[in-house]
């Protein structure tokens, strides 16, 4: 689920702004005081978080409107399903045509609607069919907001808890025993049956609601008899007093978060932390939440997310934000151009203010101006003759190895890159690339530039007319400021990935890695068995060039097509997982060192194109 359109009128220091066609990721910037910080409160505002005061409104007391499109697929519509939201039907099919029939303007996976509030407070959701549809505030996506001060408390909880069994998720929705579509009001008709049981058949629902039926109905009885005589004698009061043990299922489940030593001993709590490292804990948990591929249906708001965090953690924040909107959505304000890079001109909008000081949205992103607002130079590529572009931090430490072997000057008396610059990008349109390549023309470095990315199994024609064409389009808006993106300045590897180089058994054999090429093979397979076989990239291959897979001579035959086909980090990590740091920089310069030209073929054409490296061959 995912917010495509969001406007905004009479909010604070916004007359009217709209901003549409977003994406997973929507990055606000702009300078200080123009209002970034609004946005955030809107969303917050129609989520029932943030509470609008009086000072909110206009001077005219004009009602707030704050409208937006929600985009749900098939798996949100499942996912209610399974939530019995808006209907209780557990077949789909009906379920859909009641949801359906609870919000008529529900058209084509879309729902449109406005959120208003009057002076008085009254809210109303109003969408094409009714004024007034209380059922649209069920279906909004959870908010989770983390302002300067990252109050985690709620986000943790909810993270935590999705990594729990389903019998714990159960206590804390607090569902009937019989329906788990229902709430549980307490009625305990369910302890004769859960009598009947042994304890060690009694399901962790089933245990809790045992415990509470103990406790409201048998502890402290005589107690509460003698509190209701006195409480009758004393008010003359005609009622009887109920006492029930309401667990507190909020509190019972709340992590609680410790910092140990390196010897386990305890060292601080997570409140007593310093914002900056809470700052890293967030991100830490967020990171854990795409890792695990949890599928759980929130937005995430963030406010300056780069804070109190150094140059290097604000690069790996933006990472992680990046890889985090490919599941979610993620809305964030920043005054970084670091937390920028991982991210392409569509997800950004600048904030700035009209000539009434009102806060608008630039229809037109001007990357110039952003970047140049935020303070991005050039200084990197100064005394740089050559700059290269890699998908990833490890071809950013592997592609020297494989330079400083064929071409000369290429390092400095440090063993540090001469005269080359290696930018390490998730993807060659992203803002990051756009800016080292705005600079670079700048510069006059113009067209030493190399664009490597990975074949992904896919066809490398259509991949290097993809990014040609999609800096060419560019051109119109930056005409001059842009060097020309052509097919000699990208290369699209012939391999899934640059790790996959490095799996010719033949060289692997003679630099020890393994001990043989029947045992490469045997080993292979006994991974393929285990769980190579269930990967997408196997699959794919499987579809593209089939084989059938009985044995290790069937993967030796086929080795070509595994190593373009198969994602590189899977096989890789089977016989080199073992070389850590140094020692993985010094056993693939050896096999640099002891492979033939051949291996490396296409990327030493590539790089061989351009006259830099054409001089300085060995």
């Amino acid at each position: 689920m995912r917010i495509s359109y969001l406007f905004i009128r009479n909010f604070k220091s916004v007359q009217y702004l709209a901003m549409k066609d977003l994406e997973h990721a929507l990055i606000l910037v702009g300078k200080n005081s123009t209002g970034k910080t609004v946005i955030l409160d809107a969303l917050l505002a129609v989520a029932g978080i943030y509470k609008v005061s009086g000072s909110d409104f206009k001077k005219n007391h004009a009602n707030i409107e704050i409208g937006m499109t929600l985009e749900l697929d098939d798996n949100d519509l499942h996912r209610m399903n399974e939530n019995s939201v808006l209907s209780r039907y557990k077949d789909f099919e009906r379920w859909l045509t009641e949801f359906k029939k609870k919000l008529p303007a529900y058209q084509d996976h879309q729902l449109s609607f406005i959120w208003t509030m009057n002076h008085d407070g009254v809210i109303r959701f109003q969408d094409s069919c009714e004024k007034d549809n209380k059922n649209i505030a069920a279906i909004l996506p959870r908010f989770f907001y983390l302002d300067h001060n990252r109050d985690l408390s709620e986000l943790q909880e909810d993270l935590y808890l999705s990594f729990c069994s389903d019998e714990l998720t159960a206590i804390k929705d607090n569902h009937c025993i019989f329906d788990a579509t229902k709430p549980c009001h307490e009625c305990f008709q369910c302890i004769g049956s859960i009598e009947q049981k042994s304890p060690l058949e009694l399901s962790i629902p089933e245990l809790v609601r045992l415990t509470q039926y103990r406790l409201s109905h048998e502890s402290h009885s005589s107690f509460t008899e003698k509190l209701d005589d006195n409480f009758y004698k004393n008010s003359g009061y005609s009622r009887h007093l109920k006492a029930e043990y309401r667990l507190n299922l909020d509190s019972m489940f709340t992590p609680d978060i410790s910092v140990l030593g390196m010897d386990g001993t305890f060292n601080t709590r997570f409140e007593d932390m310093s914002t900056g490292m809470k700052s890293l804990y967030v991100l830490s948990l967020l990171e854990s939440y795409v890792e695990e591929n949890k599928n759980i249906p929130f937005v995430i708001l963030m406010e300056d997310p780069e804070l109190f965090l150094n140059p290097q953690l604000q690069k790996n924040a933006c990472e992680i934000l990046s890889r985090l909107s490919n599941k979610i959505q993620v809305i964030f304000s920043t005054h970084s151009p670091n937390m920028l890079f991982n991210f392409n001109t569509r997800q950004i909008r600048q904030v700035m203010l009209d000539a009434s000081n009102n806060t608008t949205v630039n229809e037109h992103t001007d990357i110039d101006y952003i970047l140049n607002d935020l303070g991005y130079t050039a200084n990197d590529l100064l005394n740089v003759s050559f700059v290269f572009f890699v998908e990833g931090k490890q071809d950013r430490s592997r592609l020297p190895l494989l330079l400083n072997k064929y071409y000369s000057e290429i390092q400095d008396e440090k063993g540090n890159p001469k005269r080359i610059s290696i930018i390490t990008t998730n993807s060659c349109t992203n803002i990051k690339t756009y800016a080292n390549l705005k600079y670079m023309n700048q510069l006059y470095i113009k067209d030493s530039f190399l664009m490597i990315r990975d074949g992904d199994g896919k066809d490398s024609d259509q991949l290097r007319a993809s990014l040609c064409n999609y800096y060419k389009g560019r051109e119109i808006d930056d005409r001059g400021y842009l060097p020309r993106v052509m097919p000699r300045n990208v290369l699209i590897l012939k391999y899934y990935s640059f790790e996959n180089y490095f799996l010719f058994p033949e060289i692997m054999v003679q630099i020890g890695v393994v001990e043989s090429v029947e045992a490469f093979y045997t080993t292979l397979y006994e991974k393929y068995e285990e769980y190579l076989k269930n990967l997408s990239s196997v699959k794919n291959m499987m579809e593209h060039c089939p084989f059938n897979v009985s044995g290790p001579e069937d993967l030796m035959l086929h080795m070509e097509e595994i190593r373009t086909y198969v994602r590189g980090h899977n096989l890789y990590n089977i016989f080199y997982a073992r070389y850590k740091g140094d020692l993985e920089e010094k056993i693939l310069t050896k096999y640099i060192e002891a492979a033939p030209r051949a291996v490396f073929a296409d990327i030493l054409q590539a790089i061989d194109h351009f006259v830099y490296f054409d001089n300085h061959k060995k």
